[in-house]
């Protein structure tokens, strides 16, 4: 499958193939980073990776990202929100633009003594208008909201740890994520404050391992990646003249982290604090 292709139809909001495995999803996302200064469709911030359909970030939403110019969005009267479970409350129905530092920030917190994380794409223009939580993509598509992404580095290797949030409209909360389309390897439930999180792992592509969780919201999911290299991939001719050029053909590949930065409790810590909802 062509990952470019994927990701034009989610933004785009076109058809699409069925629900992409995990690693398709974060394969996408870290592409969806290369383009983040030009979010598409629902796409409201990206700050590190974007993520397009398939984790539009890396496939992984592991391995790769673009970003597009999103068309102006005209907010309709907020719909009465949705009431899931009691463990689950539900967070307002728009994504502001800014919302990709505020969760970047939180990322960096994160962070134990003797790494440090700085940010690896620019942050989503302010002025940007913000994005419906509750708008349902065609079938088998996937919108993504927004990304933050962390260059985490301890002086001698380099990884990264991001989040994205994406959307197919339809799906709501379990009490076993790990059940949903689209999860990896050794996937587990954690739960957190009373919240299931589904943490598994995944290939970035490039031999490297990824540490993913996963919060189900009512047709969206918050996803928190870690990763222990930070994957390279060289330029995509498919992409569209605006997406061309910049970060990923010239970036220089960077020795790996030698031990995990975070642990799958961490990480799903940081998957089921409110905080880190739009």
């Amino acid at each position: 499958m062509n990952d470019v292709k994927h990701l034009c139809e989610v933004a785009l909001d076109v058809d699409a193939p069925p629900l992409r495995e995990a690693e398709q999803v974060l394969a996408l996302a870290s592409r969806a980073a290369a383009r983040r200064d030009r979010v598409v469709a629902a796409s409201v911030g990206l700050a590190g990776v974007t993520v397009v359909a398939a984790l539009v970030t890396p496939a992984l939403l592991p391995s790769r990202p673009p970003a597009v110019s999103a068309p102006a969005v005209v907010a309709e009267p907020p719909k009465a929100p949705v009431s899931v479970s009691a463990a689950v409350s539900v967070p307002p129905a728009n994504v502001p633009a800014t919302r990709d530092r505020v969760v970047y920030d939180l990322l960096v917190a994160a962070l134990p003594a003797g790494y440090e994380g700085r940010s690896r794409y620019p942050f989503a223009d302010p002025s940007q208008p913000a994005v419906r939580l509750d708008q349902t993509p065609s079938a088998g598509a996937l919108r993504i909201f927004m990304t933050a992404n962390v260059l985490v580095s301890d002086g001698r290797g380099e990884g990264q740890l991001w989040a994205a949030v994406l959307g197919d409209g339809t799906t709501g909360p379990t009490d076993d994520p790990c059940a949903l389309p689209g999860v990896g390897r050794e996937c587990r439930v954690i739960n957190v404050a009373g919240v299931p999180v589904a943490v598994w792992h995944e290939d970035d592509g490039q031999g490297g391992d990824t540490l993913v969780a996963r919060r189900q919201m009512q047709g969206w999911y918050l996803m928190v990646v870690a990763q222990r290299s930070v994957p390279v991939y060289g330029a995509d001719t498919t992409l569209p003249p605006d997406a061309v050029g910049g970060q990923l053909e010239n970036a220089v590949k960077r020795p790996p982290l030698a031990d995990w930065f975070i642990d799958a409790d961490r990480l799903a810590a940081l998957a089921g604090n409110p905080a880190m909802l739009p």
